[in-house]
């Protein structure tokens, strides 16, 4: 075997682990070139200066390993992982930790164009609050934040215990709310001032039944109680599209003329808005939804009949 430096051995060595995680002695040698208690010295100094190697005798063999998960200073990635990261960074919505993250691995990879892919945008609220709400949820820690309720039109002070972030667009999370106890939807684009508060204990939720509430929800609403099936119907030739476009959890059917639509939610009213969005396409089945819609297009009615001059369209 040729001569090899110290220096040049023990690079060679952590080489060889990059490679390849586990090595039995003797072909490690074999492989760098150098005689086998040269091999075990170099590997006894490295693992003295802080490489996480461990030996495992096997007789009369020696085996030396490091975690899957070792790379000096960082994670390893193969070149086709790289390739997937950035694939996967160029979806997600954008934003200053995203732009900077993609801009960094793409410094070390062949020019790519990466404006030919359009994600959708994150807002500053939304970049600014999510790592706290995320970190709530993951260490579980209370959270505490200002909340604009816009149905109230008031903002104030709160503290909940966040079971799941949803990250959107638009970002939401589900939590207990500490006021009332119960599990409700919050959109971050009305949270401000948010912070772990860990001396307000964490209220956990069972996994179940915060998956149920996701069931029941629809488009991050969820009026209370549990949820009820309710059905409409979509007429042809509409039927066609609305059926590659309905929300999650719908399940639509094809019947005579068109499509027969059904889902199990405690959110009647936002259903009830996408049923009138389809307008004379759509007629709702179920009594509580036939209800919820007849509200909306009556309140829309009321709305263009108003004689508010504001509101008067302005006859030529």
């Amino acid at each position: 075997m040729g001569q090899r430096s110290n220096t040049e051995t023990i690079v060679a060595i952590l080489k060889a682990f990059l490679d390849k995680r586990t090595w039995k002695q003797a072909d490690l040698a074999r492989h760098i070139g150098v005689q086998a208690p040269t091999i075990h010295k170099r590997l006894m100094e490295l693992r003295a200066a802080g490489i996480p190697l461990h030996d495992e005798k096997e007789h009369p063999h020696v085996f030396w390993s490091v975690p899957k998960s070792w790379y000096p200073g960082g994670v390893l990635f193969t070149g086709e992982q790289v390739t997937q990261i950035v694939r996967q960074l160029s979806r997600i919505p954008k934003g200053k930790a995203r732009d900077q993250l993609l801009e960094t691995i793409l410094e070390y990879l062949p020019a790519r164009d990466t404006a030919a892919i359009v994600p959708a945008e994150t807002t500053a609220r939304e970049e600014q609050h999510v790592p706290v709400i995320e970190d709530a949820a993951t260490q579980k820690v209370a959270l505490q934040f200002r909340y604009l309720t816009v149905t109230r039109g008031k903002e104030g002070m709160r503290h909940a215990s966040v079971h799941r972030v949803l990250v959107g667009p638009p970002g939401r999370f589900v939590a207990t709310c500490h006021r009332t106890g119960e599990l409700k939807w919050f959109r971050i684009e009305n949270v401000s001032d948010a912070k772990l508060d860990p001396r307000e204990p964490f209220r956990d939720a069972d996994s179940k039944g915060v998956d149920a509430h996701l069931r029941a929800s629809l488009d991050g609403f969820h009026q209370g109680g549990p949820p009820t099936k309710q059905v409409f119907f979509v007429s042809d030739p509409d039927a066609a599209w609305v059926a590659r476009n309905l929300m999650e959890a719908m399940e639509c059917e094809e019947v005579p003329g068109g499509i027969r639509v059904t889902v199990e939610t405690s959110a009647p009213k936002r259903l009830a808005r996408f049923v009138v969005g389809l307008g004379s396409a759509a007629k709702p089945l179920t009594p509580a939804l036939q209800r919820e819609t007849a509200a909306l297009a009556q309140g829309a009615l009321e709305s263009i009949g108003a004689t508010d001059q504001r509101t008067r369209p302005v006859s030529k």
